[in-house]
């Protein structure tokens, strides 16, 4: 068959017993599948069957009263997926429901609708059944007949329904799908879930809850086998006859059309031009065809879209190269190509096997460029990666594009840790539990016990959703639904809609999960500012920029320095001799540089001993006196005012009043004021020494 069309036919429980659930998922299905075959632009044939209404609409009704009744089918014929019978299918679904129908019937009416659209010619004919089988009776004297029409005919049948779980069969180890038990089930909800799974062994049907029910419907197999047949040329004598086949496939459903205009636009071609405020209109014959590249018009050459001569198609040999010398990042392209030698050449078979065994051997992969045919004549360049043969498979070349150097983009990132550091189990910890939190991973063990998802151990790559696809469908859902607002029922569905926080907002447990994992991650991997960069820069220019200097010979101290940090049992007498060290250092850079490292230490000690349960008040005025006088000499005015107001903060909260009326307010150990104050720093500091809020009880004691 030279099409490659489909017909679907779409059976919907709408009865009054049954399950809103149901209804819900089953007209979000239904408009999934409609999306989806608008988007990706096939000409697939769809329409509908109700189930459970209180008139009775459809052909074999119509030639017999006693048939089929309290079923309604859409339309005569099915028709081609647009946005209009989106529309129309949220109207007819809301047809008058009542308890009375069977399923049965609207399989027989789907049955005879795909009867009548044979004429359509679709290579593929199949009915999607969402119903409930729930307590109401249903009658199966034709339940031999219709399951027999569907096998004889070959139609697929994909029975969905909400109370749908997934153990592992015993004998065949794969999935098999189970209604969930439930203990007020009664002998009519019993026989109709037995009959629902008979089908899957009469007719060979398939019954899936909902979200699998969608992969079905999505997971389509071309009838008709592709391979693309080259020939791999290595110097004037090595000829290979190669079949390509598509290993894997990224393939997208939404199709992008390129609109140069609106249909309301219109183009036309602009002759006058100015010179110096004056226009100018020039004569047709004095105009030449061009084009403008950029701000500069270029006349029009003909040998311009003359194409050049066709490559010939092919693997055309370039060179071996090491596996080893082409990063994985290199790869690109949509597709992997597994190449086979072709059919019954055995010449070529010998030849691919050796290449293979070579490659392998010397640990080499073949790079070439590849021409696919006449008309996709752009060459690309390729790596062919041996694959060694085994008992049931020959020797195979994986085909892999390269991108080229200038497609790709470089990015420095900052170490996050050096050769020295190493985590510790907490941290390693810390990273699994980020990393698990994020996972798709099913922890599901017992393989007999019931599950929502097919699969048991990973979600499967292929029933994975585009975000992109699922969005840009929702969006264009909206926009038709909005072109007709005024009716009520879709004003009501855009009102209670709120597309931006249901699509893009991430499930609440998994957002929480991973936010937890993510601050104890922060808290064991604390990251501090660098600026080692900058200090290496400003010292090359000091070096490049400075005078040439008289090498003077350092003054010895009278002690030798044997501390290199602030210390809690005499933090002053540290600082002090610290601070000599930092004096003698002759290039302003470093000087600078030590000092703040120095600064940082003693804020670091001052603070430890605010937070001592009993206060040294005459340890504490000497080293912040020291620190405040170390400041005011090395112009750091902008530290010490934010340390300042750090101090105040710690005495509010630890009530420390004694210490900052005594110490702080007594010795003026404020802010740092530049040059003769302003009325706004005199301003500024009343209002750091007013007393800050303390509590009652006072913590000095």
């Amino acid at each position: 068959m030279a099409s490659n069309k489909e017909c679907l036919i779409i059976v919907i429980d709408v009865r009054s017993c049954a399950s809103e659930e149901l209804k819900l998922k089953s007209v979000k299905c239904v408009a999934e599948i409609l999306k989806d075959k608008i988007v990706s632009d096939k000409k697939d044939y769809v329409s509908f069957v109700l189930v459970g209404c209180k008139k009775s609409k459809n052909k074999l009704n119509t030639a017999s009263d006693n048939m089929c009744q309290n079923v309604v089918q859409f339309n005569e014929e099915p028709q081609i997926c647009n946005w209009q019978l989106l529309l129309e299918f949220f109207k007819f679904v809301n047809e008058p429901p009542c308890d009375g129908g069977e399923w049965l019937d609207g399989l027989d009416v789907a049955v005879a609708m795909q009867r009548a659209a044979q004429a359509l010619r679709c290579a593929r004919q199949r009915i999607l059944l969402l119903y409930d089988f729930n307590y109401m009776p249903q009658r199966y004297d034709d339940y031999d007949r219709i399951s027999g029409d569907l096998l004889k005919e070959e139609i697929d049948l994909i029975v969905g329904s909400h109370n749908i779980s997934y153990i592992d069969n015993a004998k065949s180890n794969l999935p098999q799908a189970i209604f969930q038990v439930s203990r007020k089930a009664n002998i009519y909800e019993q026989a109709n879930q037995k009959y629902a799974m008979q089908l899957v062994s009469n007719c060979n049907a398939t019954l899936c809850s909902f979200k699998e029910a969608l992969a079905s419907v999505f997971n389509v197999s071309s009838r008709r086998p592709w391979v693309w047949n080259a020939k791999l040329n290595i110097g004037s004598v090595i000829a290979i006859n190669l079949q390509g086949i598509i290993a894997m496939k990224n393939e997208s459903h939404i199709k992008l059309k390129k609109v140069w205009a609106e249909t309301e636009e219109t183009v036309e071609r602009e002759e006058r031009y100015f010179i110096k405020g004056t226009e100018v209109t020039p004569l047709p014959e004095d105009l030449i065809d061009g084009y403008m590249l950029g701000g500069t018009p270029v006349p029009y050459d003909e040998t311009l879209v003359e194409l050049p001569p066709a490559h010939s198609p092919g693997l055309h040999f370039v060179g071996f190269v090491k596996r080893s010398s082409i990063p994985d990042a290199y790869f690109s392209g949509n597709s992997l190509y597994m190449l086979v030698h072709q059919k019954g050449n055995v010449v070529s078979a010998q030849k691919l096997d050796a290449l293979v065994r070579a490659l392998i051997l010397q640990k080499c992969a073949v790079l070439c460029w590849k021409i696919f045919s006449v008309k996709f004549n752009t060459p690309r360049i390729v790596v062919l990666v041996p694959q060694e043969s085994t008992v049931d498979r020959p020797a195979t070349l994986y085909m892999l594009e390269l991108s080229y150097h200038a497609q790709h983009q470089f990015w420095d990132f900052p170490a996050l840790r050096t050769a020295k550091t190493e985590c510790n189990a907490d941290q390693l910890q810390a990273v699994d539990t980020l990393i698990d939190s994020m996972d798709l991973e099913c922890t599901l063990q017992d393989t007999q016990q019931p599950r929502q998802q097919r699969q048991n151990d990973l979600l499967p790559f292929d029933g994975l959703p585009s975000i992109f696809e699922q969005n840009v469908m929702d969006v264009l859902e909206r926009k038709v639904i909005n072109s007709a607002k005024s009716d009520p029922q879709f004003k009501a569905m855009l009102d209670d809609k709120n597309l931006v926080d249901f699509f893009w907002r991430v499930p609440e447990p998994i957002e929480q999960k991973s936010k937890q994992a993510a601050k104890a991650l922060k808290k064991l991997f604390p990251l501090e500012h660098s600026h080692a960069w900058l200090q290496k820069l400003k010292a090359k220019e000091e070096e490049q920029n400075a005078p040439p200097t008289v090498k003077q010979e350092r003054r010895d101290t009278q002690t030798s320095i044997s501390i290199d940090s602030v210390g809690l049992m005499t933090p002053a007498e540290d600082y002090k001799q610290l601070l000599q060290k930092v004096r003698s250092e002759i290039n302003t850079t470093q000087r600078d540089v030590q000092f703040q490292s120095l600064a940082a230490q003693m804020r670091v000690v001052i603070i430890t001993l605010l937070e001592r349960n009993k206060l040294d008040l005459n340890q504490l005025n000497e080293v912040l006196t020291l620190y405040r006088d170390s400041c005011l000499e090395f112009n750091s005015f902008a530290e010490y005012n934010q340390f300042a107001a750090l101090i105040k903060t710690k005495a509010s909260e630890r009530n420390l009043q004694e210490f900052w009326s005594s110490i702080v307010v007594e010795k003026n150990l404020g802010p740092l004021v530049l040059g003769e104050p302003t009325l706004e720093d005199e301003l500024r500091l009343k209002a750091y020494y007013t007393k800050p809020e303390f509590g009652v009880e006072d913590q000095e004691g």
